[in-house]
């Protein structure tokens, strides 16, 4: 699960049906090495019916992780944006733009020019991947956040890590709250993929248009929510433009 888990927040975390099977079943594989499990490297490699048979075990628990990281999105987002009964204007507003990635200053104006900055999403990464010390996610995979510029060794987070915490904040205003009434414990714990792969890839969309026009802001965004989800962000955020 650890190495499924580890392409999705670094590679793709709204696969489609085809490539999720690729990454589950380069994930058995990678996993089995580690472990030095030859015979099941072996039998893998002459019995394509067991490699599915791993490959979907995996795929089954990823459900399990999703549900996880939305039920723990769901407490943040109800206790960041003070959601209550009556709220569907807030939530509203809150989607109009995907204003919820975006932090405010002490007047409550929203900060446009720093996306993804806002404290619901920094909060979500730090606890589901950062949390826990030398056993967290985030410290077993330290060595795979990298920079994008040549020659820079400041860690940054991967994109799909940040676009799907993005999109539970996302969710946890739309899908539970956008009625205006507290949502189910069925409501809480529901995450369909493919009704918000178009909110992902909307802040893909958003990167890449910082990446495209300047690589350097871009990797100060990235690097800077880094430190902030490693608790040793002292300074306040960079303002992050489009272009240079």
């Amino acid at each position: 699960m650890f190495e499924l888990k580890k392409a999705s927040l670094f590679d793709n975390a709204f696969p489609n049906i085809t490539q999720k099977r690729k990454m589950a079943l380069e994930a058995v594989h990678t996993a089995a090495g580690k472990r030095k499990e030859y015979a099941i490297l072996k039998r893998m490699k002459h019995d394509f019916d067991y490699a599915l048979a791993l490959a979907g075990i995996l795929e089954g628990r990823m459900s399990s992780f999703r549900t996880n990281l939305k039920k723990l999105a769901h407490q943040i987002v109800v206790s960041h944006f003070g959601l209550q009964k009556g709220c569907a204007d807030k939530v509203e507003d809150l989607l109009k733009s995907h204003k919820y990635i975006f932090p405010t200053d002490a007047k409550g104006k929203v900060l446009g020019d720093q996306p993804f900055c806002d404290e619901a999403t920094i909060d979500i990464i730090r606890l589901s991947f950062f949390d826990g010390g030398e056993d967290s996610f985030g410290s077993q995979c330290h060595d795979d956040f990298v920079s994008v510029l040549d020659g820079n060794n400041e860690p940054e987070l991967p994109v799909a890590m940040v676009c799907l915490t993005a999109t539970m904040v996302g969710t946890g205003c739309d899908t539970d709250w956008s009625s205006g009434n507290p949502p189910s414990n069925a409501q809480v714990k529901s995450f369909n993929a493919s009704s918000h792969v178009g909110v992902y890839k909307a802040h893909q969309a958003t990167l890449n248009r910082i990446f495209n026009g300047s690589i350097k802001k871009y990797h100060a965004l990235m690097a800077r929510l880094y430190k902030a989800v490693r608790c040793v962000l002292l300074a306040p955020f960079f303002i992050v433009g489009h272009s240079d």
